[in-house]
């Protein structure tokens, strides 16, 4: 039997996606070959010498930011896949707006705007604080949080961006696999803070929990369920984030096509005792599902993180935490001692524990935060980032410091 072949995609390789790579080489009669490449002629020249070569049955990414490229080139060679429309409709934040407004579910009012008037002209009509962000931006890098007209003054090196309704309350997400645009799965985690409060506090220790218990959550995972089936996505691992609001109501605010960042993938794995990067490869490369699976624990994940600049001089508190909450650790990946402060909510390490109860998840995380304690060579803390800065950081959010591929 002739093996098939498949093109993995990654750029900055990663721990995750060397395991995404090795789940698809576990696939019955697959080969896989994988590229570091971001342009779309690049792309097509590589998958058209593998093709001439042995073959080649699809391209396949899971970073958000070759999602595009990847379906251009899947479209290009008359490859199947994700198509270029299904990825706009839902990266292009305007795009996924207007879709989930057509279908009824709640999103931020929004605008896009080329300059600060036009910018302040939307402020004046909604009210602030309001939110910028890019466009087409991922992980929150290019997200700010404007709280007043001098706030917005300050954002100076802006292109044409999306200027939108702030909503507060619970943030959280749903991840679904979706199978011929049905969802088949759904799994909701917790943010806490929410994103955008950890990126404004650098000093946060952000986390994310999976509560065993979904049905608090009902009416978000509805509505998530029908916002997936709205955006059409065929075969997909779907990420869509959003909010619980202060009566109730929820309100979804962005989307990707893939699996989850922030140590949500490992976590599905600890709750559900379940190999997600071959879940993952099943959706992308079969067109298949292997569920249903039983959510047998919580899981929460904290991002070790704390005051200053410079490189990690000192961590205080991982041995203690070790020893106390022993029985509920999973994984632990500690600040490395030389390495530069990451410039993302993701941290310089990090902690992962599980246990049946919810409540014994969210106290062992308040432990952590109270225990652990990181010491940078500056105790001062930088200035705010720009916009620009922000969106430099792209290319480490895709591999944050502790995620070493080997």
């Amino acid at each position: 039997m002739t093996r098939r072949h498949i093109l993995f995609v990654c750029r900055a390789s990663s721990a995750e996606s060397v395991k995404s790579a090795q789940a698809i080489a576990a696939l019955d009669n697959t080969e896989v070959r994988t590229a570091d490449v971001s342009d779309v002629d690049q792309l097509i020249s590589v998958a058209v010498n593998l093709r001439n070569e042995h073959g080649l049955e699809r391209i396949v990414t899971t970073q958000e930011t070759l999602l595009e490229t990847v379906a251009l080139a899947n479209e290009a060679l008359g490859l199947p896949g994700l198509t270029v429309d299904v990825i706009r409709r839902a990266l292009d934040k305007a795009q996924l707006k207007a879709t989930l407004q057509a279908a009824g579910i709640n999103t931020p009012r929004y605008r896009l705007v080329q300059n600060l008037d036009d910018a302040r002209a939307f402020a004046r009509e909604i009210g602030f604080p309001i939110v910028l962000k890019s466009p087409s931006g991922s992980g929150a890098l290019a997200t700010f949080l404007i709280h007043s007209e001098p706030d917005l003054n300050k954002a100076t090196d802006l292109g044409p961006f999306l200027a939108e309704q702030y909503i507060t309350g619970q943030e959280l997400c749903v991840d679904t696999i979706t199978i011929d645009s049905e969802p088949r799965f759904h799994s909701v985690c917790c943010y806490q803070p929410s994103i955008l409060a950890a990126v404004e506090q650098p000093a946060t220790q952000w986390s994310c929990v999976m509560p065993r218990d979904l049905t608090p959550y009902r009416n978000f995972i509805a509505q998530g369920l029908k916002a997936i089936t709205a955006l059409n996505v065929d075969n997909a691992m779907t990420h869509m984030e959003g909010f619980i609001d202060s009566r109730g109501d929820s309100w979804f605010i962005d989307a990707t096509l893939r699996p989850a960042g922030a140590r949500i993938a490992p976590m599905l794995a600890f709750a559900y005792d379940l190999d997600p990067y071959r879940a993952w490869a099943r959706v992308a490369v079969d067109g298949c599902f292997d569920g249903p699976w039983e959510r047998k624990y919580a899981v929460g994940t904290i991002f070790l993180r704390g005051s200053g600049a410079g490189v990690v001089e000192c961590v205080q508190g991982i041995d203690t935490a070790g020893r106390e909450l022993r029985e509920l650790l999973m994984e632990v990946r500690a600040p490395r001692i030389g390495a530069a402060k990451s410039a993302t909510y993701t941290g310089d390490g990090f902690i992962t524990l599980r246990h049946p109860e919810t409540e014994v998840v969210q106290s062992a995380l308040q432990r952590i935060a109270e225990l652990v304690q990181i010491t940078y060579s500056s105790g001062s803390q930088p200035e705010t980032e720009t916009w620009g800065s922000r969106l430099q950081n792209f290319r480490e959010l895709n591999r944050p410091v502790w995620d070493q591929a080997n």
